[in-house]
């Protein structure tokens, strides 16, 4: 997993934190311990200007795989084997109440722990379940 640097999918992710964290806890609620995937028919790790012109933001599905559906999940990216341990462990042992796990689907995979988020995705699911009505038109997902 790598640590993000300030980069138009760092702030993809803090534009999405909201609804991310609805996901995360609505599959956790439903499903246990697993993973938001984010992704999109643009490279999202691609930095240049060539998938984002006009300022366009690009259209995002997200789904949670379950724990017990990662290592399939990983295995179907090319994962290797020594690294699918490590992050089975990490899914193992974060703490949904107020962390999350994430990959971004792209021309690669790249897989994201999220320690220390501004709000929690207890909070974020019971915004969003508040406010659905603002959310309805957008449902992504």
């Amino acid at each position: 997993m790598r640590h993000y640097n300030r980069s138009r999918r760092a702030n993809l992710f803090t534009q999405n934190l909201l609804w991310i964290g609805y996901q995360a806890w609505q599959g956790y609620l439903n499903l246990d311990r697993g993973a938001v995937v984010i992704s999109s028919e643009v490279d999202l790790l691609d930095d240049s200007d060539r998938h984002w012109g006009d300022n366009l933001e690009p259209s995002l599905n997200f789904r949670y795989i379950p724990q017990a559906q990662l290592s399939i999940y990983l295995q179907e990216w090319l994962v290797q084997t020594p690294a699918i341990d490590p992050i089975l462990a990490a899914v193992a042992n974060y703490q949904p109440q107020t962390e999350l796990i994430f990959a971004i689907e792209s021309s690669s995979l790249d897989l994201g722990w999220c320690q220390r988020l501004k709000i929690s995705p207890p909070d974020c699911y019971q915004q969003i379940c508040r406010r659905w009505s603002e959310f309805e038109l957008g449902v992504r997902g």
